[in-house]
């Protein structure tokens, strides 16, 4: 399994803003969600510059599973 650098780069896919956000709260986050929640979805946070969710451009979650962004 590919080890998560320092920080995982984001994407809002309807405005394209790109964010960084440290690994380590991207993953606390991800492994509170393993109980009673859809794992297939990857980590989300809400854009600051519309109303868009964004996404992990690349990210191996905690069960393992890779979440890439497609365009």
């Amino acid at each position: 399994m590919k080890k998560n650098k320092s920080e995982i780069e984001f994407i809002c896919p309807l405005c394209k803003t790109i964010e960084r956000i440290p690994t380590e709260i991207v993953e606390m986050l991800d492994y509170a969600d393993q109980i009673g929640v859809d794992t297939s979805v990857p980590p989300r946070f809400d854009c600051e510059n519309c109303t868009g969710k964004m996404v992990p451009i690349y990210y191996v979650g905690a069960n393992g599973k890779i979440f890439e962004y497609k365009k």
